[in-house]
């Protein structure tokens, strides 16, 4: 047994005692005492000036959440140890998840010293990787606006704390909702990629602008949640809770142009439940009622989760999957800017009959260079979880798969793409392959040889291209952050199963600004 199946099989062991938990056999009290013992911890660690910036509060909560729903409900009691257990084992579940993922993804190189301390290590260079880190946060929005003083002596007057059913007054809310509607705007805006247009249907009555309004709405009341308990003796443990009508009717009264009945269409697809993550899914069911964590709602989000709403059903989601399809436009746009460039879009590809049997999704040519760029695009939803993470990383693989044989096809004549007639001829054109994402970059390598991957977000960062040639130099040889200086690896320690230790690799993105248009010092 190899040292990466020896901690495979550790990892499936530990799952295994996950699931004989005994919190899985206790009633439906169960959600809400998980819940209020993660919050419990992160107010004490909070109090004392602790912080895990490695493990997000918003990722715990997320674990326990996706557990409660994925085992029966039980009859038994709820005991405070069993509580407390199951919190370990999803901070625990942080660590291993993670890298249960990776390796699957055979991202990272395994070996064990000392009989029990395994040592994983990244597999490939991991440049590509720290270059979305940088572009993430650099997709910040400058000068949000700060609380009113309304909002703040609101705040300041209240006295609740623990756990707490409210609902501020409307001129408050209203005010708050003034800026969540513009934060909402400024982290949509900010992304190189269209974000999609308020007017996109989502079906059952519910647009991406009716929904935005009422993540605004929801991302109001958080703040103002987590003001009131700033001050409060259980600090950070803030938990909204009420009953679906209630939260219904609100919502109609406080966002603008919203009837009940999409009011409730929208709490319904929010709503956390089997298989649903809860990035996207912010209102969670809780023994009859609904609670609402702040800690959970992302203005930046606001494209990925209205439209993972409405993709957990299929026959729904056609329509807004085509829609999805022709924002990939982008690319063609952004291409007929470099000067000397012609650019075609969803080239037929035909056989020997003239059957089409397939189409080259952006094809650019510099004639007087003879030189060609042929993109697979795809434009999937952006990854707000780990597992849609390794999915986007799937696509591309695929793609690539995909491009490649399309590629051997042209090459042994099987096939042809019809290109404009005033355009040289295919052979006469030296060509680069290559599949475009909208923000996803991944430092796997590619199964076909001498094909790239690149973003949206990646190109649009890369400052003025004077010619079609610079434009692929740049994406065979990307620019990436610099090890030691961007960023380093560390690493750290993770106990196993009592007796074995895992001694893990990880990125560290530095303060130092970096940028793909920046020159090399």
């Amino acid at each position: 047994m190899t040292p990466e199946e020896e901690l495979k099989g550790l990892i499936s062991d530990w799952r295994e005692q996950v699931e004989r938990l005994p919190i899985w056999s206790v009633g439906e009290e169960r959600l809400h005492a998980l819940i209020h013992r993660a919050l419990s911890i992160k107010a004490s660690t909070a109090q004392a000036g602790v912080t895990f910036p490695d493990l997000p509060w918003d990722t715990l909560i997320e674990f326990l959440i996706s557990w409660h729903f994925r085992y029966p409900i039980g009859s038994g009691p709820c005991y405070e140890e069993d509580v407390e257990n199951a919190v370990r084992s999803a901070m625990m579940a942080m660590r291993l998840e993670p890298l249960a993922a990776a390796l699957r993804a055979r991202a990272y190189k395994v070996s064990k010293t000392g009989g029990t301390t395994f040592r994983v290590a990244f597999r490939w260079d991991m440049g590509l990787e720290v270059a979305d880190m940088h572009l993430e946060r650099q997709a910040t929005p400058a000068n949000l606006e700060e609380p009113t003083e309304k909002e703040i002596d609101w705040a300041s007057r209240q006295s609740r704390n623990r756990l707490n059913p409210f609902f501020p007054p409307d001129d408050v809310i209203g005010v708050t909702m003034k800026r969540t509607r513009e934060a909402v705007r400024a982290w949509r805006a900010i992304h190189q990629d269209p974000p999609l247009s308020d007017d996109t249907d989502l079906g059952e009555g519910l647009n991406v602008g009716i929904m935005a309004e009422v993540l605004a709405a929801l991302m109001a009341m958080a703040d103002l949640g987590e003001m009131a308990h700033s001050t409060a003796r259980s600090r950070g443990t803030t938990l909204g809770h009420s009953t679906e009508e209630a939260v219904v009717e609100w919502l109609a009264r406080v966002c603008e142009n919203l009837p009940q009945r999409v009011a409730l269409t929208a709490t319904r697809r929010l709503m956390a439940g089997p298989g649903k993550s809860l990035r996207t899914s912010l209102l969670i069911p809780n023994s009859g009622l609904v609670t609402i964590l702040p800690l959970v709602m992302f203005p930046r989000a606001i494209d990925a989760i209205v439209l993972r709403t409405a993709a957990s059903d299929p026959a729904r989601y056609g329509p807004i999957g085509k829609r999805q399809g022709e924002r990939a436009k982008v690319w063609g746009n952004w291409l007929r800017n470099i000067s000397g460039v012609k650019v075609a879009e969803g080239a037929k590809v035909r056989n020997s009959t003239g059957r089409t049997t397939g189409d080259l999704d952006v094809v650019a040519v510099d004639p007087t260079s003879r030189k060609g760029l042929i993109l697979e695009i795809k434009w999937p939803i952006d990854a707000l979880t780990l597992a849609e993470t390794a999915k986007a990383d799937q696509i591309i693989m695929l793609a690539s798969e995909q491009l490649g044989k399309v590629r051997s096809s042209l090459a042994t004549g099987d096939v042809q793409a019809k290109l404009p007639p005033d355009w040289p001829a295919f052979d006469e054109i030296d060509w680069a392959w290559g599949v475009g994402m909208p923000q996803h970059l991944t430092s796997q390598p590619l199964p076909e040889p001498e094909m790239f991957a690149t973003s949206f977000r990646y190109v649009s960062r890369l400052g003025p291209i004077s010619s079609l040639p610079e434009l692929i130099s740049a994406l065979k040889n990307p620019a990436v952050p610099e090890l030691n200086k961007h960023y380093k690896i560390g690493s750290f320690a993770i106990p196993l199963q009592q007796r074995y230790s895992v001694r893990m690799e990880r990125l560290e993105v530095t303060e130092v600004d970096w940028s793909p248009a920046m020159p090399a010092s």
